[in-house]
């Protein structure tokens, strides 16, 4: 059995697209909860008719709640979720581990899907995740293939992305958008710092003498290996791009589809994906790509489909050499060196100043377009006008069907004529309002009601074979047969819509919680470890407790769902997420640092009111935040050839990456050589100390980067341990 084809849908075209090209499932999101806040998104009365819609044809529909939930949101969050459930959604693809928890709960037959945002790669990790009522894993995109085999083989549903665009971090472990220019990430907010230009800066020194697109990696396209993914045990094959357009999702789906039949991709659909969007494509972390093999240093933008070179150029009048056909009203962008500059072909010219609307490949022409394009400047297309109107025309024009089968039954005469159909799994039987006469003329025979029973092109569904069990010489008019085929067809669509009701459930879970206070200093080196009465933390520090790392199944203190007691770096900021931690045999939670003071205080007293315990969290209180943790190290792919590790060049110097706009990173890969981008800015809210401990909280949190012993000393004294 093929995977599910699942495609992005931001718009009614890209929706209408996804079901014209042949996807299995599609997902959006809504106004809220979403982590594509840009996205033009559907309202509940919208979503219920496309879900009727959808599953009409056979199709399924995922919603996309995937952002992290404050407490004042989380109710709402499940009213919609809610809502959703009686409409019959297929399932709620979701990062908050508070809905979750809530939603298995209170609705356990809802499906729940864990987001790529909790960027899950380990068998274990989805032992906990099951735990939790999730049915399906969608995996972060820096799994191999041998791991998605190995979370494949738990049993679990499990969905990867097959194309579109990679997050140099990991999905939810970003906070570069957030710290950076107040724009979160984990609330579909994300400015993309990554496809922003950088100097990296060794011991001060830059590397580079001009900006480059050090965090921007090319696009992923798992396409042509489809087949390994199928064989690894893959559910579900999702294209990424809820902001793209119809074409794009029209080419991606169309692709994909052929892939899984076994059909040759021609030259024309590799070119759609091209022209649709592409930074240039790679195999990823799939399969073990790096450096520049993974990543786009020269640019982060659309490359588009090369057409042709500018062989002369006077004022805006611009001379293009085409080895590709190019038309009026396409979109195309010139480019050489670090100038890059795009229009749309208004006008276009012939070799004899005639105007032109198609020039073919090895032609030369003449389009006006933007000044200072210089003469051998290569000329891509962006925008394929041509295939824009071929898309919309199967959008009109192709339809889908669900193969049927049906039996015809009449007695004799002054008996009804009996209709069955069925889809395989629904069947109904209805049957005429009239009886059968004596036929006089033309009798309603196999072939006579056939021709009427088949005539389901305006349908949602076609007849692959009827039986006929009809009594000779009955007569029907041809209306009542028409009107029976309706009739049926109706009939099996409501039955394909039916939706048996559950009720609610109450929420009764009540957590064991350890009053204990806990205080944990993380630490990168020996030399800054001290005597201070503190749990002393790390990944590799002698003497200290173990922190795990993103992938680790047991530590002293976790950064993901393994075995241990104290838990960090989850994106939990509401009281439902510190309940499903302890569900799960955790004893202390981390909170998440995007959680202001007020949020903070508001988390600890709805858990108080609920579960009438204090909560037990741990708050940062001083940090050099950490902005993304990366599977790439731009500092060994600049200065060597990206593909090594355990250089220790980043233990050894002091980097940066600055941004053209003064941004200013620290760079420290961790003991696996992840790479770890840090705030070069302190944040220090050893204030709330004192306002934290009112309200119950005895847990707290450094993190020392490159802090000296002294200014570790002073931070600890400050706390009053």
């Amino acid at each position: 059995m093929n995977p599910e084809i699942l495609a992005p849908v931001g718009s009614v075209e890209a929706l209408q697209a996804a079901f014209a090209a042949g996807a299995d499932a599609v997902y959006f999101g809504l106004p809220q909860f979403g982590a594509r806040a840009f996205a033009n998104r559907f309202t509940l009365e919208q979503t219920k008719e496309i879900i009727e819609q959808a599953h009409t044809y056979g199709m399924k529909i995922y919603i996309t709640m995937n952002t992290i939930l404050y407490e004042n949101e989380i109710e709402d969050a499940y009213e919609a979720a809610r809502a959703l459930f009686y409409m019959n959604v297929d399932a709620l693809i979701i990062q908050d581990l508070g809905l979750i928890h809530l939603l298995h709960e209170r609705l356990p037959e809802l499906e729940l899907h864990a987001s790529t945002q909790l960027s899950v790669s380990t068998p274990a990790q989805i032992e906990q995740l099951r735990k939790l009522g999730v049915s399906r894993v969608v995996l972060a995109r820096e799994c191999t293939l041998e791991q998605i085999r190995a979370c494949a083989a738990t049993g679990m549903e499990i969905e990867v992305f097959v194309h579109g665009a990679l997050c140099i971090s990991y999905s939810g472990q970003c906070q570069f958008s957030n710290v950076m220019y107040n724009r979160s990430g984990n609330r579909g907010m994300c400015a993309q710092p990554c496809r922003m230009p950088y100097i990296l800066k060794e011991d001060g020194r830059n590397v580079n003498r001009l900006p480059a697109y050090l965090l921007s990696p090319k696009d992923l396209s798992l396409i042509r290996k489809v087949s390994d993914l199928k064989d690894a045990g893959a559910a579900s094959l999702k294209i990424e791009g809820r902001m793209k357009s119809a074409e794009y999702v029209y080419a991606a789906v169309t692709a994909v589809k052929k892939e899984l039949e076994g059909k040759d991709l021609t030259k024309e659909d590799e070119e759609h994906l091209l022209v649709t969007f592409n930074r240039q494509f790679t195999t990823g972390h799939t399969y073990k790509q790096k450096g520049k093999d993974l990543m786009d240093p020269a640019a982060a933008n659309h490359h588009g489909l090369t057409i042709g070179k500018v062989v002369a150029v006077k004022g805006k009048r611009i001379t293009i050499q085409l080895d590709h056909e190019l038309s009026q009203n396409d979109g195309i962008r010139f480019e050489k060196g670090r100038l890059s500059q795009g229009c749309h072909v208004n006008y276009m010219y012939d070799a004899r100043n005639r105007l032109i609307s198609l020039g073919k490949a090895g032609e030369v022409v003449s389009v006006d377009g933007p000044y200072n394009v210089q003469i051998g400047s290569v000329v891509k297309k962006t925008v394929d006008s041509k295939y824009r109107k071929e898309v919309s025309d199967h959008i009109k024009n192709d339809r889908r069907y669900v193969d049927i089968t049906g039996k015809a039954v009449c007695p004799g005469v002054k008996e009804p004529l009996y209709l069955s159909v069925s889809d395989g799994k629904h069947e109904v039987v209805v049957q005429t309002p009239i009886v059968a006469e004596q036929a006089q003329k033309q009798a309603t025979d196999p072939d006579v009601l056939g021709k009427q029973l088949n005539k389901t092109g305006s349908s949602w569904a076609r007849f692959t074979h009827i039986d006929y069990d009809l009594a000779p010489d009955i007569y029907f008019p041809i209306k009542v047969m028409n009107d029976l085929r309706k009739e049926a067809l109706e009939a099996l669509r409501r039955e394909r819509l039916a939706f048996r009701f559950f009720p609610e459930k109450a929420y009764t879970y009540m957590p064991q919680v350890d009053p204990s206070p806990v205080v944990l200093a993380q630490i990168e080196t020996q030399d800054q470890k001290g005597d201070e009465n503190v749990l002393w933390i790390s990944e590799n520090v002698p003497g200290t407790l173990k922190k795990g790392r993103i992938d680790t199944e047991k530590a002293d203190v976790l950064t993901h769902l393994g075995e241990g007691k104290i838990i960090l770096n989850m994106n939990v900021v509401n009281s439902y997420a510190v309940a499903a931690l302890l569900s799960l045999g955790y004893e202390k939670i981390g909170i998440s640092e995007e959680a202001n003071l007020d949020q903070v205080e508001m988390l600890v007293r709805a858990f108080r009111a609920r579960y009438h315990q204090p909560a037990p969290v741990i708050v940062c209180v001083y940090q050099k935040k950490r902005l993304m943790l990366m599977n790439h190290c731009p500092i060994n792919t600049l200065l060597k050839d990206g593909k090594r590790s355990g250089c220790r060049l980043c233990h050894e110097h002091v980097y940066e990456l600055e941004g053209t706009d003064g941004t200013s990173v620290l760079c420290l890969g961790d003991s696996a050589c992840r790479m770890r981008l840090f705030d070069s800015k302190t944040s220090e809210r050893l204030e709330w100390v004192r306002i934290l401990k009112k309200t119950g909280i005895n847990g707290f949190l450094c993190v020392f980067v490159n802090e000296k012993k002294e200014e570790i000393d002073r931070v600890l004294k400050a706390l009053c341990f």
